[in-house]
């Protein structure tokens, strides 16, 4: 019996202690090791910040405190009890599958709460089995916080060092202030606690027990609100950019409760506005990692151009654009390389993002001198022009551009594509996400078409259907179908117990200001519309525009436009009276623009923009220091008509762009209907042609003598042939059952014990054995390895050897009864 229960113990489950720590980490480990026991009943894994590019000396140091066994984290290593692990400083360690899993930290992604100790513990919170372990120990910042609360979600227990103890208390009090703790201890205590906490009889401490099913209901409260105000669904996004930007903005607004800002954003839209803002998923920058480029133009973007030569135009699309510095980086090489092999720069560059303000800002082609920091000078003065002290894309580029809202994950994609480029954006999804984007991406791809994914990407998903160009830099080329693969339809999740857009909206509106308002970027793009606006804002013929100057009244564009860059550059409120109403035409209209402040850095980058139609309301609340100045509209429509002309010649392209942008959509749609029913009949081939054929080999294996059985990887019989019945007493209903209970008809010692070894080692056994009747038998024993390189179960097969042994004997026996020297 004790054989059997070897069996079924092949992964024992191994507890797991994460410990975190930055600045003074050093000592309060030196601490903690000399209250750890001598054997540890867990796998300890060391997350110290180390210098990367240098070998580290921490392994020798942790020798002096401990006897415990160190090891490296490496890639593809299974971790093991009373075993400390200490991963590289140029790696970011993860845990997947019960194993360690390493990337390069190089290529400037590395970022506090995403690739570094908040990612291992956010791995950490995947693993089933025990209880996880988080520590955090001394450090600046907040890294470790966002990890601290997936283990709390995940069930685990949460150590913090007493602050007062600490070299350096940010990382302890980012955790103690949001209540996501266990325990705070001196370091030398921690290491009795987590003794204590490998005891089966552990319980939770009383105040902290209930913690996570308050937090996993409030964090999905603020999705909710994300999703719902400003149409970015969250929900196939790893949660730790955005836990990391909620603690920022916690800090900022000195707020220590979830649940207290959970309140604040939902009745404080502008801090709603700059928590979207600040979230990671949007960075971009231009030619980020400059030799991927480089290999991109060489592998991708030439050949391109010298096959297409002219008669067809490349076609290629950046999901997930953000502001457009990754669209506008394929489109300047492309022109390049179009102008150096002396063929027509004839290429069609399609960007998407879910935030329609953000693809405004990015189909506008404006930056600034920094962000220019990686684009050669040579570029810069060939597709850039220098406006109001920033740069713009020019024209001719600008044309080949087409910017639209698109959601990556539930909206149609484009299709028959040369190339996407969709960088650093895996990282930040769930692995299912990802799994479900990649196929979308493969689709939208022609035959030969390129993906291009970031450096420090998981790639382990790009395996069928594509080959490497680079695996270095994450290139690769659409080579087949996917086999298998189907795309769930993602559908957007209801928020429960939400208020609808416009109540919100109205309710914010009448307590803060008691007007119809509009919220408005630097640049006067509207952001949110704030109560009844119906009789002031109209939408011009054309494209919709975000432009508050646009939906105006046109004899309002020229003074708003004025005032509201007076307002930000004094950073105080102003007010136009003298606007004539939209609806009586009485010159009874004022409005009132209030600057307001929503960044860290200081700067003033919001606009509220209120309409009043009564002039006494001018004494509403804070209107206090506000200039009022009243406009001369006579001179405001004379000089006007530049602007009519100007705003015409916009909505053309712009018309024209959205009529490509829609054409894209409905051939994308039609291409993948195309593409799925041709995957359906080709699918529905190679069906019938396996069942055949496996009929054809089922029917071979009933009709001979071959005696075979199969067991699946928990040692279940699954089939076997009719001739089995000759070594086991076999019957149908014998299907399913473990091995322990099938008794064979012979003696055979190793039966079981070579079974274990087959599924540890996935080497082959052979063994002879001998029946009651005198029957001889050669049994193997082998493993059965699934598609996926894991072993799936155990193969045995007898082959009856009666007659060849018997023959060997007898050839024995003459060759020793024969006299010495005869021939």
């Amino acid at each position: 019996m004790a054989d059997l229960q070897a069996l079924d113990d092949r992964q024992p489950d191994v507890s797991i202690v994460a410990v975190g720590a930055s600045a003074g980490g050093i000592t309060a480990l030196q601490k903690l090791f000399e209250g750890l026991p001598s054997r540890l009943p867990f796998a300890l894994v060391i997350l110290q910040h180390l210098p990367p590019g240098r070998p580290s000396g921490l392994g020798d140091l942790i020798t002096k405190w401990t006897s415990v066994p160190i090891r490296s984290a490496q890639d593809g290593a299974r971790p093991e009890p009373n075993a400390i692990y200490l991963p590289s400083p140029d790696d970011i360690l993860t845990l997947e599958n019960g194993v360690f899993r390493t990337r390069p930290a190089a290529g400037g992604n590395r970022r506090p709460g995403i690739d570094t100790i908040d990612t291992f513990l956010e791995s950490l919170a995947l693993k089933e089995g025990s209880r996880p372990v988080a520590v955090i120990l001394s450090g600046t910042g907040m890294d470790g916080t966002a990890g601290a609360i997936r283990i709390r979600q995940a069930d685990g227990i949460v150590i913090v060092q007493d602050p007062l103890t600490a070299l350096h208390d940010g990382m302890p009090n980012a955790v103690i202030q949001r209540g996501i703790h266990d325990h705070v201890l001196p370091a030398r205590a921690i290491g009795q606690q987590l003794a204590a906490c490998a005891e089966p009889a552990y319980t939770r401490p009383v105040p902290s027990a209930d913690w996570t099913g308050t937090m996993s209901e409030t964090f999905g409260r603020i999705i909710g609100l994300i999703r719902q105000r400003v149409g970015f669904d969250l929900s196939g996004y790893k949660p730790s950019p955005l836990l990391w930007r909620i603690q920022q903005r916690m800090d900022i607004r000195k707020v220590w409760s979830f649940d207290d800002y959970a309140l604040l954003i939902e009745d404080d839209p502008v801090e709603l506005e700059a928590l979207v803002r600040g979230i990671p998923i949007h960075v971009t920058e231009f030619f980020r990692d400059a030799d991927a480029w480089t290999a991109l133009r060489k592998d991708v973007l030439e050949p391109l151009v010298r096959a297409a030569h002219g008669a067809r135009a490349i076609r290629t699309w950046t999901p997930a654009c953000s502001t457009g510095e990754e669209a506008y980086s394929v489109a300047m090489l492309l022109d390049e390389v179009a102008q150096e092999n002396g063929v027509p720069s004839d290429f069609q560059a399609f960007a998407s993002d879910a935030a329609p303000e953000l693809v405004a800002r990015a189909s506008r082609g404006l930056f600034s001198a920094a962000s220019l920091a990686a684009v050669p000078a040579s570029q810069r003065s060939r597709y850039f022009y220098m406006v109001d002290g920033a740069f713009r894309i020019k024209r001719q580029l600008r044309e080949k551009m087409v910017f639209a809202p698109q959601d990556l994950v539930a909206d149609p994609p484009f299709s028959g594509l040369d190339l996407i480029t969709c960088r650093n954006l895996f990282i930040y999804l769930e692995p299912e996400t990802v799994r479900e984007v990649l196929f979308l991406l493969h689709g939208s791809l022609r035959q030969g078409g390129f993906l291009f994914l970031g450096k420090s990407e998981a790639t382990s998903f790009v395996r069928q259907g594509f080959e490497a160009v680079s695996r270095q830099w994450s290139i690769y080329r659409k080579t087949g179908p996917i086999p298998e693969a189907r795309r769930k339809l993602l559908v957007r999740k209801p928020v429960a117990n939400g208020e609808t857009l416009d109540t919100a909206a109205i309710r914010a509106a009448l307590e803060q200001y008691d007007v119809p308002s509009v919220l408005t970027d630097d640049e006067g793009s509207v952001l949110r519309i704030y109560g009844n606006t119906r009789h002031i804002l109209g939408l011009p013929a054309g494209e919709p525009s975000l432009r508050l100057i646009d939906l105006v009244p046109r004899p309002w564009a020229a003074p708003l436009r004025s005032f509201m860059q007076l307002a930000l550059e004094a950073c105080q409120p102003m007010t136009l009276t003298g606007l004539t109403n939209g609806v009586t035409g009485e010159a009874s209209m004022t409005v009132r623009i209030t600057p307001l402040q929503t960044s860290a850095d200081g700067a003033w980058r919001r606009m509220l923009v209120s309409f009043i139609g009564d002039p006494h309301a001018l004494e509403a609340p804070d209107a206090g220091d506000e200039q009022a100045v009243p406009v001369d509209l006579s001179a405001a429509s004379a000089a006007d008509w530049k602007d009519e002309a100007r705003v015409s010649r916009e909505e053309l392209e712009a018309s024209r762009e959205e009529l490509q942008a829609l054409n894209e959509e409905l051939k994308a749609s039609n291409q993948q209907l195309n593409e799925s029913n041709d995957g359906l009949n080709d699918a529905n081939v190679d069906l019938q042609a396996n069942i055949a054929q496996l009929a054809m080999q089922n029917r071979v294996l009933l009709s001979g003598a071959v005696m075979a059985l199969f067991l699946d990887e928990t040692l279940k019989l699954r089939w076997f042939t009719p001739s089995m019945r000759e070594v086991l007493p076999l019957t149908a209903c014998d299907t399913g059952r473990h091995v322990a209970d099938l008794v064979p008809k012979f003696r055979d010692r190793d039966f079981y014990t070579d079974i274990q070894y087959v599924l540890d080692t996935r080497e082959p056994r052979e063994a002879t054995v001998r029946n009651s009747g005198g029957q001889c038998f050669l049994r193997k024993t082998f493993p059965y390895i699934a598609e996926t390189g894991s072993i799936a179960g155990v193969a045995i097969t007898y082959a009856d050897i009666t007659d060849r042994t018997r023959a060997d004997a007898a050839q024995r026996r003459n060759e020793t009864s024969q006299p010495e020297g005869s021939v």
